[in-house]
C-alpha cells in the first residue's frame, strides 16, 4: 500500500506545504516533513546520560578508584554493547532523523565504538586471543594508534561547539584530554598519564550526565532550568525578504 493514497480509505490531511513555489504532484512528493512536523522526541538526553553513565564507570576503573588499576573491564562487556553501544547509536540516529546532524554523527560515532569495544571482550570473538599472540608493546602502540585518530574526530566536535553554551565546551574539553592522555600513555606506557586520562574522562562522563539532566529538568517539570552558561548571541541577519533570523 502506497503511504501516499493511504490504501484508499480517507484522505491524510498533510501540514502546509513549507517550502517555496509550488507543491509537487501528490504521487511524486518524496520529500522529508520538516522537523517541527516529524513524531521524534528529543534523543540528546539518552545518548548524553547512556555514554556519561559508562564513561564515568570505565574511568573510575581505568583510573583505580573502585577496584584497582587495569582490573575491572571485563565486567564493563555488557553495558559496552548494550548502553553506551545500541542504545547511544539509536540515539544518534534518532537525532539525525530529527534534522540534528552533529547530535546524529556524534552520538552514533561513539555508539559504535563503545559496541565494538565490548564486542571485542566477547570470548569466542577472537580479539583478545588474537592480541594476546602479539608482542605487548604492539598491542600498546595500536591502542594509542587508536586513541589517536579519534582524538581527531573529537577535536572536530570540541570545535563545532564553541558557540555552544559552557557545559558543551567542558563536556568535548575533557573528553579531548582524556583521549590524548590515553594516546601518550598507551605510546609511552606510563601508567601515570593513562590515570590522569581517566580522570579527565571521569569528569567528562558526569558533564555529560549534567548535560542531559539539563534537558530533562527544565521549568516544565521542574523549579527551574539547570544552568549551562549560555555565553553566545547569535548576531540577528535578514534574509532577502528582509526577515530577521538568527544565523
Amino acid at each position: 500500500m502506497s503511504p501516499l493514497n493511504n490504501g484508499g480509505g480517507p484522505p491524510v490531511n498533510y501540514p502546509a506545504y513549507p517550502y517555496g513555489g509550488e507543491p509537487a504532484p501528490q504521487e511524486i512528493r518524496i520529500i522529508a516533513p520538516p522537523v517541527q512536523f516529524r513524531r521524534f522526541g528529543n534523543a540528546a538526553a539518552l545518548g548524553l546520560i547512556t555514554f556519561g553513565i559508562c564513561t564515568v564507570q570505565q574511568s573510575m576503573m581505568d583510573a583505580g578508584m573502585s577496584v584497582g588499576y587495569g582490573h575491572g573491564t571485563r565486567s564493563m562487556t555488557a553495558q559496552s554493547i548494550s548502553v553506551a553501544g545500541i542504545a547511544q547509536f539509536a540515539a544518534g540516529l534518532w537525532q539525525i532523523a530529527n534534522g540534528d546532524t552533529f547530535e546524529g554523527a556524534a552520538f552514533t560515532s561513539f555508539g559504535a565504538a563503545w559496541f565494538a569495544k565490548g564486542l571485542a571482550q566477547v570470548p569466542g570473538v577472537g580479539v583478545e586471543a588474537y592480541q594476546n599472540n602479539e608482542s605487548p608493546d604492539l598491542v600498546r602502540k595500536q591502542k594509542g594508534l587508536i586513541a589517536l585518530t579519534w582524538g581527531f574526530w573529537v577535536t572536530i566536535l570540541l570545535l563545532g561547539n564553541v558557540k555552544s553554551h559552557v557545559a558543551n565546551i567542558v563536556l568535548f574539553a575533557t573528553l579531548n584530554l582524556e583521549i590524548y592522555f590515553e594516546c601518550a600513555g598507551a605510546w609511552t606506557g606510563d601508567e601515570r598519564i593513562t590515570k590522569a586520562g581517566a580522570w579527565f574522562g571521569f569528569f567528562c562522563g558526569l558533564s555529560a550526565m549534567y548535560n542531559a539532566a539539563a534537558i530533562l529538568l527544565n521549568e516544565e517539570n521542574f523549579w527551574f532550568n539547570l544552568p549551562v552558561g549560555n555565553w553566545y548571541t547569535p548576531t540577528p541577519l535578514r534574509d532577502e525578504e528582509g526577515d530577521l533570523y538568527e544565523e
